[in-house]
């Protein structure tokens, strides 16, 4: 199957009552590792890629291992930047053949986030790509962008919709309360602001900071109209983690690709336990 954007998964799961999982790999191994575990439960499955990740590989090398993971697979598969501010970058995504981008602008004013999210979804949708843009702050760490606690703040409902009504999206990021990163705390969850924008617009929306977050407050997220959620830390661990055990429990064993297969399996655990409890199995 021929890689897709994410337009049409994330509308069903929102209609349907699950969510998407967006994971951001880290190298080849990680892609596959995401892909094969998506494939094990059928389910549709999103390939996020940082900013950084990018400028490691190159354009070139990453969108040829999907392509190349992807060429005989029967699920939904999309590869998608995730939080670029720079608009000439999201360029080289697109003339690249990524299928979908998120241009943040959550930093800038609201006029200027609004005429910079307009300005990526004029540039995508000729060539079919999907776009994912944000209102508020997240706090928190992701790849180079930091915000601290005290400069992030939530998003205005009232201007959420009225930025929705000018630039259709077809994924929305609403600051809510949750963080990048590793929870320092019992984190706040705005649910009645996110309730105010789903009820009055159908558009699906996307829960960053998913990693962490408990049970109960995944399960009202993804029923009050989040349909994607992107897990980054989870998987940052289970890479670092299981290389590390694993050369700690065969101390005398040089043999790197032991340590690359305990990863893959790792990370692969990690990916299908969070696509069972987003509902998407069986869902491709």
């Amino acid at each position: 199957m021929a890689l897709e954007n994410m337009s049409a998964m994330l509308q069903k799961a929102r209609k349907s009552g699950y969510a998407v999982g967006a994971f951001n790999i880290l190298d080849y191994n990680s892609m596959k590792a995401v892909i094969d575990g998506a494939i094990e439960l059928n389910s549709p499955v999103i390939i996020q890629t940082s900013v950084k990740t990018v400028k490691l590989w190159g354009f070139r090398p990453m969108i040829s291992w999907i392509r190349e993971l992807c060429a005989d697979v029967k699920i939904p598969v999309a590869i998608h930047l995730d939080h670029c501010k720079d608009v000439e970058f999201i360029q080289d995504c697109l003339d690249n053949g990524w299928t979908s981008v998120m241009i943040d602008a959550s930093s800038l004013p609201f006029d200027e986030n609004l005429a910079t999210s307009k300005r990526v979804l004029e540039m995508a949708r000729p060539l079919g790509v999907s776009v994912e843009a944000e209102l508020g702050e997240i706090g928190g760490v992701e790849d180079d962008i930091s915000v601290a606690d005290e400069d992030a703040h939530l998003v205005d409902p009232d201007k959420a919709l009225y930025f929705l009504k000018e630039v259709p999206v077809d994924c929305f990021a609403p600051a809510i309360g949750t963080a990048h990163g590793v929870y320092k705390g019992k984190p706040k969850i705005a649910f009645e602001k996110l309730e105010a924008i789903s009820k009055n617009n159908n558009v699906p929306l996307a829960l960053h900071g998913g990693t962490g977050l408990s049970e109960e407050v995944f399960k009202k997220c993804i029923q009050l109209g989040c349909a994607k959620v992107n897990i980054s830390t989870q998987l940052k661990y289970a890479f670092i983690d299981s290389f590390v055990q694993h050369h700690k429990n065969y101390p005398d064993e040089y043999n790197p690709l032991n340590e690359i297969k305990a990863q893959y399996v790792e990370v692969k655990n990690a990916v299908m336990s969070n696509i069972r409890f987003f509902g998407s199995g069986g869902k491709a």
